[in-house]
């Protein structure tokens, strides 16, 4: 199969042919078609690149809210220990006064009780000392000398006590 200058040329013309419907008819297109699919690719990777940006700014406020509230746990924590201490402090303080309180009740009432006491033997002491008086004097003493003689016993007792 032996090609001739003739159909070298025919098919040289075709092949041009070809070229030219095709360039008019897919070329534009075709470019078209490419920088239409380069633009798409660049706003993905822009959108994709803002998105990134966006999520890092976010990760950065989750951060600094988690830092915060770390932080405010660790004062409330601070606040909660100060207030038990302060509680644990008042309550020790109160124990120690109601403890006083208690301590000067209880005195206070040894002492009335002692007073107590000691009035009656006073008059008992009196009473006796005024039926021994009676005894050594030989006579009897009325019911109005002896309550003479025990006030009189008692005030010189009280004066030197």
């Amino acid at each position: 199969m032996e090609m001739t200058w003739y159909e070298f040329t025919w098919a040289i013309i075709n092949f041009l042919v070809l070229l030219f419907i095709l360039y008019k008819l897919f070329y534009k297109p075709v470019l078209t078609f490419l920088e239409n699919r380069r633009s798409e690719i660049a706003r993905n990777l822009a959108e994709a690149e803002h998105a990134r940006e966006k999520a890092d700014e976010i990760l950065n406020q989750y951060r600094e809210k988690l830092a915060s509230a770390e932080k405010e746990a660790q004062e409330i924590i601070a606040r909660a220990t100060k207030a038990g201490e302060e509680e644990r402090i008042k309550l020790i303080e109160q124990g120690h006064n109601e403890a006083a309180a208690l301590l000067e009740k209880a005195r206070a009432e040894i002492r009335k009780e002692r007073d107590e006491a000691l009035t009656a033997l006073r008059k008992e002491i009196a009473t006796l000392a005024v039926m021994a008086a009676g005894k050594i004097l030989g006579r009897t003493v009325t019911k109005e000398d002896h309550e003479k003689l025990v006030d009189e016993f008692l005030s010189e007792v009280g004066e030197v006590h």
